[in-house]
């Protein structure tokens, strides 16, 4: 369950910048401008996170250890799916085990809508949890984007995972990472 965590955790520190979609000087989508597309390297911002980034780790890390006793609940509850999907398939291959087999089976069925009940809690609760804790830092670090990217010249200021930079460099844009990371701080 700390792969769902840390996959939100990613996907929240990438939202903030994913959604600065600096438009055209204009201030409205349309037709591609002929100022060139920047980019942030996601990985990089994270490695050389600026003071107002590295809120965002902070807001996370709060985010976590809100969430965490839903995550550990988790936890239980598949430990016990797995012990009861074993001793279902060890009882398959003990006939004197029938009454068992329904015992087992009533009380996974149990456990998995149990588990499927928390889990959407979980996500319903992330949600909620991130937009009180890491929205305003966003948000903050979306409007200082912005800014940098109206100054720079982009066009368009998106944030690249390792899977885009091959795009966006064939595309000729412009990686502008560290110079964001030293514009931010000061």
């Amino acid at each position: 369950m700390k792969t769902v965590l840390t996959g939100f955790a990613v996907l929240a520190l990438a939202s903030p910048v994913a959604m600065v979609q600096a438009q055209s000087h204009t201030g409205h989508a349309g037709p591609r401008s002929a100022q060139p597309a920047c980019y942030l390297q996601v990985s990089k911002l994270v490695a050389d996170s600026p003071d107002g980034v590295e809120d965002i780790r902070v807001a996370l890390r709060r985010l976590d250890a809100a969430l965490r006793p839903q995550v550990e609940e988790i936890k239980v509850l598949e430990a016990q799916l797995e012990r009861i999907e074993l001793r279902q398939s060890e009882a398959l291959h003990n006939e004197e085990a029938d009454a068992d087999m329904v015992a087992l089976q009533a009380d996974a069925q149990r456990i998995t809508v149990e588990l499927e009940e928390k889990r959407s809690q979980l996500k319903q609760d992330y949600a909620a949890q991130r937009a009180v804790l890491v929205g305003p830092v966003q948000t903050r670090v979306s409007e200082r984007a912005r800014a940098f990217a109206a100054e720079r010249g982009c066009g368009e200021l998106t944030m690249a995972r390792a899977g885009d930079l091959e795009d966006l460099q064939a595309e000729s844009a412009r990686d502008m990472t560290m110079a964001f990371v030293a514009w931010y701080r000061d």
